[in-house]
C-alpha cells in the first residue's frame, strides 16, 4: 500500500456546537482546512523523567493534552462555522459557550463503504481576528475538553458534505 494522501485525514467542527458525544446525531459538521496548507494535531504527550539512586531512568506518563491551530481561518458568511467563531471572538465567550464537536476521519481506502472516525468533546477558542490583505480572519485553536468516542463514518455521509458518526467497530472489519 502506498502512503496516505494528506487529505486522508479531515476535521470536522460542529458548527451548531453541540457539547456532548451523546449529541452526535444533532451534529452539522463543517470541513475545516480549505485556506490552510498545514495542519497537524499537536498531541501535547507530558511524560516526567526520574533518575533514581540506582542509576536507572523511570518514566511517568501522564498522557496527553492535544490541541490543533486552524490558521488561517477567513470569515466567510457562506460557511456555517464562521457566525459562531465571530460571535465568540468579538462577544468574548469563554466556558460552555466555547464547546463543540471534532470530527476526525481518516479514509485509508477509497473504495471502503465506512472510514474510522473519532469523536471528540472540544473548545474551541480564536486566537486572534483581523489580519492582512488576504483578507478578514479569525485563527482559531481546537484543544480536547471531554469524552471521546472511536467510530466510524460511512463514504456516502462523508461524500454529502456532512458526515454522520456510528459509535463501534466498522461493519465486518472492526476497528
Amino acid at each position: 500500500m502506498a502512503k496516505l494522501e494528506r487529505e486522508a485525514l479531515a476535521h470536522y467542527l460542529d458548527s451548531k456546537f453541540n457539547t456532548k458525544v451523546a449529541d452526535a446525531e444533532k451534529a452539522e459538521f463543517e470541513v475545516i482546512g480549505d485556506d490552510i496548507e498545514e495542519m497537524s494535531v499537536e498531541l501535547n504527550s507530558d511524560t516526567e523523567q526520574i533518575k533514581n539512586i540506582l542509576g536507572q531512568t523511570k518514566t511517568k506518563d501522564n498522557g496527553y493534552t492535544p490541541s490543533m491551530e486552524a490558521d488561517p481561518f477567513y470569515a466567510d458568511p457562506d460557511k456555517k462555522l464562521y457566525p459562531r467563531l465571530r460571535d465568540i471572538a468579538m462577544d468574548r465567550i469563554k466556558g460552555d459557550g466555547c464547546k463543540s464537536l471534532l470530527l476526525e476521519v481518516i479514509v485509508e481506502d477509497t473504495e471502503a463503504e465506512n472510514h474510522l472516525a473519532w469523536l471528540r468533546e472540544v473548545m474551541v477558542k480564536p486566537q486572534s481576528y483581523g489580519g492582512g490583505t488576504e483578507g478578514f480572519a479569525i485563527p482559531f485553536t481546537v484543544s480536547e475538553d471531554g469524552a471521546s468516542q472511536k467510530g466510524y463514518v460511512s463514504a456516502e455521509s462523508l461524500k454529502s458534505g456532512n458526515p454522520t458518526f456510528t459509535e463501534g467497530a466498522i461493519p465486518g472489519i472492526g476497528g
